[in-house]
């Protein structure tokens, strides 16, 4: 530091730190100031600037530097606020303030404020969150005025602004130069569920020329923009690291979706009295506070309908929170569901981590592969569905939760529970109401109908001449029996629509795999030689009959004068 003055050493990265700090403000929704050892404004954001100006009130300033930090909760009313231009009318409404330091030498103060009541409530009730960024901030900026050339901070800088947009109230991503997704927050993923954000494309999100607009480096600021599905506002900030673009922030406002993006219930296809019982269903459970498993065969379905229970009651004004049970290391899983506060693990992220569980608050939490769900959580959801209350992992602080249950399998739930796989008190305290969808084989009329949606659904995104299939497909669609049912279907009308040629979808558009099942159930091989174990054929039969359901299967038992239990497990060998 010798022979340079601190703010020559800020100066060196003014044109970074002025992108930085305008990046996290919009990811904040809050306003950030720096100021150097003297109490003089460094740089800071249009409004901060516009509020309360270039003068700055030392005291406030030096009262940071003796502390390393200070929370400005009561602005006016405060020690540090005597002798302050603001004193009696202070337009700030909260203020965190923190060092600056880089190897023990302080080198000024950043400020994160907010000059409304709605960022002072938001402030209030998330401190120690904004603490830990403000803390995570001058950390920041003591890294950048270390190593001057930028190399070695890219990392952190993502890695901030992925924490900051967690706080966002509204979807937010960051991504690449390139337009290549880099990170969003949990609003992105529920707002946009339609969009193929893991996919790593901004294409996929935004229309494509103002794409090109922000990758050429434009900035927008509630920017209106329509897309497939829905319109709304785009705010965007570039970070720059040594002029060099090292990522941009997007947030996307004022969400509305078009007709074309229809609610969930809206996706759901068909007229069979199957679909319409199941269309009732979801009208009668939405405004229920009651749990809901959702049980059927893979494909058939289930996390739309449990979209659509949520969209359809009180709480689709609140998140939807999807967690796959299947998909979760079962060391993580706790964490995952339940949260976890800061150094209660080695790894544990700083400040902690909100679980699945409280970023449901108020909306519905859906539970899917239950029946993957490790034996050792079971008994802390049973507690936290008995009681409505949680603990994060490492804190023994309880937190109120208001949320509702959806969950969703096609695994044997009774059977896991008579292996111990499955706690039974549990199963009995989520399945209050089991909604079982039927799979594609028994809503045959429906068929074609879906397929045809998708068609249409498809020609939005990929360029494909195809309108219509052909009476052989159609045919073939209505006899196939489509063992990953809708998924299955959507798969296979996919990948028609990439192969056509024409606007008419023929069997020489149809996969491989899809032709050849088809022709080996239809090849000239006796009957006797192919007919498959006669005791299996007859309870497919009488799958197709009475259906999967539990009553179903009750029915099915006394028709083959066996019981419930044999049943399910010469199911297993079908």
């Amino acid at each position: 530091m010798k022979g340079k003055s601190i703010v020559n050493y800020l100066e060196e990265i003014r044109l970074s730190l002025e992108h930085i700090v305008n990046t996290i403000a919009t990811a904040l929704k809050a306003e950030i100031a720096i100021f150097d050892n003297d109490a003089r404004l460094f740089c800071c954001t249009p409004t901060y600037l516009k509020k309360k100006g270039k003068a700055v009130h030392a005291p406030s300033i030096k009262e940071v530097l003796d502390m390393g930090s200070v929370v400005v909760n009561r602005p006016g009313e405060m020690p540090s606020c005597i002798g302050c231009r603001f004193k009696d009318n202070c337009p700030s409404t909260v203020e965190i303030l923190s060092c600056i330091r880089m190897q023990g030498v302080t080198l000024g103060v950043v400020a994160i404020t907010s000059f409304t009541k709605e960022g002072h409530n938001r402030i209030s009730n998330n401190i120690a969150i904004y603490q830990d960024s403000i803390a995570e901030i001058s950390y920041l900026i003591g890294e950048m005025v270390l190593n001057k050339t930028g190399n070695t901070i890219s990392a952190n800088v993502e890695k901030l602004i992925e924490g900051i947009m967690s706080m966002s109230q509204s979807p937010m991503l960051l991504c690449d130069s390139n337009g290549v997704i880099a990170g969003f927050n949990q609003h992105a993923v529920q707002m946009l569920s339609f969009c193929k954000l893991s996919v790593g494309s901004l294409i996929n999100v935004l229309p494509e020329d103002l794409v090109k607009k922000v990758l050429k480096g434009a900035s927008f600021h509630e920017r209106d923009f329509v897309f497939t599905g829905y319109r709304g506002k785009l705010s965007n900030k570039i970070i720059r690291v040594d002029n060099r673009v090292i990522g941009i922030v997007i947030k996307i406002s004022n969400i509305a979706y078009e007709d074309s993006r229809p609610e969930s219930i809206g996706r759901i296809i068909g007229s069979t009295p199957e679909t319409l019982k199941l269309h009732s269903m979801i009208k009668k459970l939405s405004h229920s506070p009651t749990p809901v498993l959702i049980t059927g065969e893979t494909g058939t379905g289930k996390e739309l309908v449990a979209r659509s229970i949520h969209e359809q009651g009180d709480r689709s004004a609140y998140p939807f929170v999807a967690i796959n049970c299947a998909g979760i290391p079962e060391t993580l899983f706790e964490s995952e569901l339940f949260g976890y506060e800061e150094g209660s693990f080695t790894g544990a992220k700083k400040g902690g981590k909100i679980g699945k569980m409280e970023m449901a608050q108020g909306g519905t939490l859906f539970l899917d592969e239950l029946s993957d769900m490790p034996l050792s959580v079971q008994p802390k959801l049973l507690r936290v569905l008995q009681e409505f209350e949680l603990e994060r992992v490492g804190s023994t602080e309880k937190i109120p939760l208001n949320i509702r249950i959806i969950a969703a399998t096609n695994g044997n739930l009774p059977k896991l529970i008579e292996e111990g796989k499955f706690r039974e008190d549990l199963f009995y305290r989520i399945a209050v109401i089991n909604l079982e969808l039927p799979p594609l084989r028994q809503r045959k009329s429906d068929i074609i109908p879906i397929a045809r949606n998708y068609l249409n659904r498809l020609k939005q995104r990929i360029n494909t001449p195809a309108m219509e299939f052909s009476p052989d497909v159609v045919r073939l669609f209505e006899e196939y029996r489509w063992k990953g049912n809708i998924r299955e279907l959507q798969n296979v009308v996919e990948y028609a629509a990439n192969m056509a040629e024409t606007t008419v979808i023929d069997l020489r558009d149809l996969p491989p795999k899809l032709l050849a099942e088809v022709s080996l159930k239809n090849d000239d091989t006796p009957q006797e030689e192919k007919k498959p174990d006669s005791e299996a054929a007859k309870i497919r039969e009488l799958l197709d009959k009475y259906g999967s359901t539990l009553e179903g299967k009750k029915r099915i038992a006394e028709a083959l004068g066996i019981s419930l239990r044999t049943l399910y497990r010469r199911l297993d060998k079908i």
